[in-house]
């Protein structure tokens, strides 16, 4: 592999949970030279500590991201639109990643790294979700749908431009910062929300930050990386397993919601003026019995995971401990 001491690296989603650990491992690691964009820079302050520069940027703002990209080397974009409407989604998910590539690409950048995730793959008659998996380009939850067709028109744009393009697909990404799984989730149980389906039996693919972020750096030096799709996942749990460590900590029982009453939740998305927290794409995810194998990271890349799921859900809680419930 090589070096990417001195590398010039731009980072979007530099503000978010994994871009912001990515920026900073990027650089104390790495001894790259990185740039981080986002909009709400203050959050991620401290980066500066660590020889990170911040630069406020949108992604639709499409001159703004063609002049941050001039001069890089690597581009990482870990930006994403998680729960926008439809609309938003299209924008920031499909066809900022379209435009984010080209300007790579016309810059003559070496290496793209895109991260998707799992839940862009059609999953429907598949019990280990490998990457051969067909892209779900027609699921009816706006998520899946939209990073599924980032990943098609990412794709489609790099191989115009003779772009080296890298994909990471992450399963449930948990650990110490302001994560899904990890920060939203404890609140939610903190404020006695629902965090789960039915029984909480269906398969958790749990990950943690740090080993998301060495697999990232990995794909952006790694020569057989390039041109290649990877799922990233660690071990496998259960729902009720999972959540029932914040429950511990938090002091309280978890709240499920039964399966008929979430089917019902997401069929009323379908009609006009209703929105509710439960789509199609959440309940395919909290009632799974999927597992995504890691076999072409560990041979083709020399990837694992380094971090055993009781280590980082000890660092995990500590910090929760810490941020949120004595705060």
């Amino acid at each position: 592999m090589k070096s990417l001491n001195g590398t010039r690296v731009l980072v979007t989603g530099a503000t978010g949970f994994v871009g912001s650990r990515l920026s900073e491992l990027f650089a104390a690691k790495e001894n790259a030279t990185v740039t981080g964009t986002g909009r709400t820079l203050d959050r991620v302050a401290y980066l500066k500590d660590h020889g990170v520069e911040l630069q406020a940027a949108d992604l639709l703002n499409v001159d703004a991201m063609k002049e941050l990209v001039e001069g890089k080397e690597v581009v990482i974009h870990t930006a994403a639109a998680l729960g926008a409407d439809p609309e938003m989604a299209q924008k920031v998910n499909v066809d900022a990643t379209e435009a984010l590539v080209r300007h790579a690409g016309e810059a003559g950048v070496s290496r793209f790294v895109h991260v998707s995730t799992v839940g862009a793959c059609d999953m429907a008659n598949l019990k280990n979700v490998d990457e051969t998996a067909p892209l779900a380009l027609d699921h009816s939850s706006t998520y899946p749908r939209t990073k599924a067709e980032a990943e098609k028109k990412a794709v489609e744009t790099a191989a115009a431009y003779d772009l080296e393009l890298s994909i990471v697909r992450p399963t449930m990404i948990y650990g110490p910062g302001h994560g899904v799984w990890s920060e939203v989730m404890f609140k939610n149980v903190l404020d006695g929300k629902p965090v789960m389906l039915g029984d909480g039996s269906g398969n958790f693919n749990p990950v943690y930050i740090d080993d998301v972020v060495d697999a990232i750096i990995v794909c952006a030096k790694h020569p057989n990386a390039a041109g290649e799709v990877f799922n990233i996942s660690n071990g496998l749990t259960t729902w009720r397993e999972f959540m029932g460590h914040y429950g511990k900590l938090a002091g309280k029982e978890l709240k499920s919601v039964p399966l008929f009453i979430a089917r019902l939740m997401a069929f009323a998305n379908k009609i006009p003026g209703i929105t509710t927290p439960v789509d199609r794409g959440f309940i395919e995810m909290a009632t799974s019995d999927k597992e995504f194998p890691i076999r072409k990271a560990k041979e083709l890349i020399g990837w694992e995971p380094q971090v055993t799921y009781e280590k980082g859900m000890k660092r995990t809680l500590d910090w929760l401990e810490r941020e949120v419930l004595e705060k």
